[in-house]
Order: C-alpha cells, then sequence, then structure tokens
C-alpha cells in the first residue's frame, strides 16, 4: 500500500470516533473539502468545524466503511458506505466516492460525489433498496 492510499485510509478509518480535532492532523492548512453540488470548504479550520457540524447531526453513528481505495500517484480514491443511524434506529449505508489529493504527507483536496436526497430518503425511512448497489 503507497503511503498516500494509507494515509487517506486511515483517515477513513478515524471517522468513525466522530472526533473533528482527531482529523486535523490529517489536513494542510490550505486544504480544500468539497460535497459536490455544495460550497467548498477551504482551510483545514473550516473543514474542521464542518465535520464537527456533521458529526452533530448524526450523534449516535458516523462511520466511512471503505469497499475499495485505489492510488495513483497524488491521487487517492475511494469507494464507501459512509454509514448514518436514520430516526429508525437501523444504520444506513451511503455511497459515496471520494477523491483526495495527498501532498507532503497532508490531504490538499477531498472531494465527495453522492446522491444528496439518498440519505433524506432513508432517514424517512423511504425503501433504499434498489438505490444502493447490490453488491454492498
Amino acid at each position: 500500500m503507497s503511503d498516500v492510499v494509507g494515509i487517506v485510509k486511515k483517515f477513513c478509518d478515524l471517522m468513525v470516533k466522530r472526533d473533528a480535532e482527531a482529523l486535523r492532523g490529517f489536513f494542510a492548512d490550505d486544504a480544500v473539502y468539497q460535497n459536490c453540488g455544495m460550497p467548498a470548504t477551504v482551510g483545514v479550520d473550516a473543514i474542521v468545524a464542518n465535520l464537527a457540524g456533521q458529526f452533530g447531526m448524526f450523534p449516535d453513528s458516523y462511520e466511512y466503511v471503505t469497499k475499495n481505495i485505489a492510488g495513483n500517484g497524488d491521487a487517492v480514491l475511494t469507494e464507501r458506505l459512509d454509514m448514518i443511524k436514520g430516526t429508525d434506529g437501523a444504520s444506513h449505508g451511503v455511497p459515496v466516492m471520494g477523491a483526495f489529493i495527498v501532498k507532503s504527507g497532508k490531504i490538499t483536496r477531498w472531494t465527495d460525489y453522492w446522491d444528496t436526497a439518498l440519505p433524506v430518503k432513508m432517514m424517512t425511512g423511504e425503501d433504499v433498496s434498489a438505490l444502493v448497489p447490490a453488491s454492498y
């Protein structure tokens, strides 16, 4: 496993702790984080605040289950299930493709691609089984 892949894997594995400050050291000072379709978050302080807000929205759960990970040079691609607990008490996996750029051991860019309507459907109890890849 290359160093950049290992860095991203460790970062994703630590998401289960839901501790934004523990993730701070993974980011370059001027890092950019963006969920496609939403404005970018720029700078490590803003990213940590963004993550803390996300963890607050899902106080009972937050975990990344990395299904596939691949690296090429500074780029690392992840195929993940981002786990959240719904109002029904069940844990739901939101399929996410993530693109990370790692330079000098720090994440400089992180972009996630996912269906932003899917978590709402999950949280309201809608049957989403046909919307999530069957191999999961």
